[in-house]
């Protein structure tokens, strides 16, 4: 498979802004998020299927179900601080209230996302004959239940039987749950809106994606360049804070590449999207278990297939977003060889961009600089024989490190400067978190 890259394509220069789908953004996220577990594929989609046809027949606002329907896209977000999602996928979920404030804290990390981040927060919480419209203290929108209803639902269903079969004995198990869990109001809706088998096909369509994208009104977003920093940022964030022994990678990758863009005569706006990739050059590694990351060893051979893999999930996640061809290929191609010995796609030098060649560089840059729990960053001196090796097998880009090695000091110094402060965030972060975990608890 061959990637090539559109130059500049949705990206106007003169106005430095995106015009992209919101809703591509929120399906590239939860696709990210489903690769965590291979048991809630398309759960987020299902979720969203029903608790936006619910809205529609209750006849919301149309800004209510524009939120419900994003809410519903990404509601399981907090759950990737979890190592172990699959209590999730039960009908009974013990303290699910912490993964859904995990869950918010993690959207009021981005402006566009805060709207909807108390529907994430609240979406475990049970009517309780009408008790449910407050929760620690507060009132919760009434969204929040039909939130909760579509996900009991969602998690009912067992993909490897056929649907309609299934059909009446969940609709009777929700029906028990009337008044209790699930607002009697929203029970009825779902009854009405079931009754149709085309509602239950949809659900288990493989085209499900497609089907959630027709009945969706999101906007297209008009977003700046600045923004789309903000947002790289955010599913950066996403990334980092499943692993200890890269937390700050991401943000020492964006850095490094967008000043080795400068000094390779990018301009700045190019200089500005790499930098953007470089924030999502890992977010394939969502796919990727959290006993392998952890793991302060050698990977096994097996182990390390499944690692080869990760910028394959990176290419798939963002290909998804119109507008992101670039940055899609210089994040994809970051382990890619000028002599075509490289993964997932084997890509030669002929079909590697500048932008793709000073991507790898940062990686690995970063990558050896970087202090690791297990060991201290390397100096110069020994990163730049590492690189020397890596030149003479055609691996990496000699104009590219040379640049790197000509600007060795500023940009070490950013790097370092941007993964110290990226620290400090992941710090309030997990601070907040752990607050967060004792008062729910």
């Amino acid at each position: 498979m061959l990637l090539r890259e559109k130059n500049n394509e949705g990206f106007p220069e003169d106005s430095a802004c995106v015009s992209v789908s919101l809703f591509d953004m929120l399906s590239s996220l939860s696709t990210a998020l489903d690769l965590i577990d291979i048991e809630l594929i398309d759960h987020h989609n299902r979720v969203c299927y029903i608790a936006t046809k619910l809205a529609i027949h209750l006849q919301f606002e149309p800004e209510q179900i524009n939120e419900i329907f994003m809410a519903a896209m990404v509601h399981d977000i907090g759950a990737i601080v979890f190592s172990d999602r699959l209590g999730l996928n039960n009908f009974e979920v013990e303290n699910a209230h912490l993964h859904g404030e995990l869950g918010a804290l993690l959207l009021s990390r981005f402006d566009l996302f805060q709207e909807f981040s108390p529907l994430v927060r609240f979406h475990h919480v049970p009517w309780e004959n009408g008790a449910g419209n407050y929760a620690f203290g507060e009132a919760v929108p009434s969204g929040i239940h039909i939130l909760h209803l579509a996900d009991r639902i969602s998690v009912l269903i067992d993909r490897r039987n056929p649907v309609l079969s299934q059909a009446s004995t969940i609709n009777r198990k929700i029906s028990s749950q009337s008044g209790k869990q699930f607002s009697p109001a929203f029970v009825e809706a779902f009854l009405e809106v079931s009754r149709e088998d085309a509602f239950w096909l949809d659900l288990m369509s493989p085209s499900i994606e497609r089907v959630i994208q027709k009945i969706s009104c999101l906007p297209r977003a008009r977003l700046s360049l600045e923004s789309l920093t903000s947002l790289s940022h955010f599913f950066a964030l996403i990334i980092d804070t499943r692993s200890r022994f890269t937390a700050t990678h991401s943000s020492g990758v964006a850095c490094s590449a967008m000043e080795l863009g400068i000094v390779m005569g990018m301009s700045e706006f190019d200089s500005s999207k790499i930098r953007i990739a470089g924030y999502l050059h890992d977010l394939g590694k969502l796919a990727v278990s959290d006993a392998i990351l952890l793991k302060p060893g050698k990977l096994s051979n097996e182990e390390w297939l499944i690692m080869r893999a990760h910028p394959y999930y990176t290419y798939r996640i963002l290909e998804r977003v119109e507008g992101l061809e670039d940055i899609t290929f210089w994040a994809s191609n970051h382990h890619e060889e000028l002599g075509g010995g490289g993964y997932p796609f084997g890509t030669e030098a002929d079909n590697l961009s500048l932008g793709a060649r000073t991507m790898a560089v940062a990686d690995v840059f970063t990558a050896l600089a970087e202090d690791r729990p297990y060991r201290d960053g390397m100096n110069k001196e020994e990163t730049h024989k590492v690189f020397q090796e890596m030149i003479k097998k055609e691996k990496l880009d000699k104009d590219v490190v040379e640049a790197l090695y000509d600007n060795y000091k500023n940009i070490n110094e950013s790097r370092k400067s941007a993964q110290e402060q990226e620290l400090i965030t992941l710090s309030e972060f997990w601070d907040c978190a752990e607050e967060k975990a004792g008062y729910v608890s």
